[in-house]
């Protein structure tokens, strides 16, 4: 495939040969650079209990399907997470009430949330999402697809409330999103892991949820191996 593409690279303008080779070396970088998966329940991938399950047995993902601009997507929202932590790590040089507190001074064991912060000597998990205009246009709370996240990182911390920021990365525009977790939130969440950790056990497939968002199974790694299972 990849001489059939050069071959037929030759016959463009330089500049478009020039294009061409750019996207196809992002491409190929990103592949050369991806790392295996862990197998451990992560916070961020918990809203399909058949997924979850395909990660901790460690399934074979599918096949990246990483398009150049979807490469730059993901460098652009790292690097908006990390200038936005930053930020806040300087409210208290401003004279704000707010310290920006290091995951891992708070707990032994690392998580993945975007920090923690103690605002106005309150402790806050700070989760910080970048999305389309389209979408935080239409942004008037806390996406339910990032409910067990939240939950996730409640359950792991013990703090108690997640304060969401939306920044669309069209235009840097921001909102934010307080989200309370409730001891109800919490123990649903430990018996969905209880229930995965059961088929584990089985080695037995979790019958795939009916009411699994869309945007959940789009994004799924394990699209193929979903669908031999029926």
């Amino acid at each position: 495939v990849c001489r059939l593409l050069d071959a037929a690279n030759t016959n463009l303008p330089v500049e478009q040969q020039f294009l061409s080779d750019l996207k196809r070396s992002i491409e190929l970088t990103d592949e050369k650079n991806s790392e295996p998966g862990s197998k451990s329940y992560k916070p961020s991938g918990m809203n399909c209990i058949r997924q979850s399950y395909y990660v901790i047995m460690g399934a074979t993902p599918d096949e990246p399907n990483s398009s150049c601009n979807l490469v730059g997507i993901c460098e652009s929202g790292s690097d908006r997470h990390e200038r936005i932590q930053d930020a806040v790590l300087h409210m208290k040089d401003n004279g704000m009430d707010c310290e920006y507190i290091n995951v891992a001074d708070f707990v032994k064991q690392r998580f993945l949330c975007d920090g923690i912060i103690k605002y106005k000597n309150h402790y806050y998990i700070l989760e910080i999402k970048t999305e389309s205009s389209n979408k935080f246009f239409q942004r008037k709370g806390v996406d339910p697809s990032h409910y067990q996240q939240a939950t996730a990182y409640s359950l792991a911390f013990g703090i108690n409330e997640v304060l969401f920021l939306y920044e669309n990365r069209d235009t840097l525009d921001k909102k934010a999103f307080l989200f309370p977790v409730t001891d109800d939130m919490r123990m649903d969440l430990v018996g969905y892991i209880e229930e995965c950790d059961s088929y584990l056990k089985k080695l037995k497939v979790p019958p795939k949820p009916e009411d699994v968002a869309k945007k959940t199974c789009s994004y799924c790694d394990y699209k193929n191996q979903c669908r031999k299972d029926g």
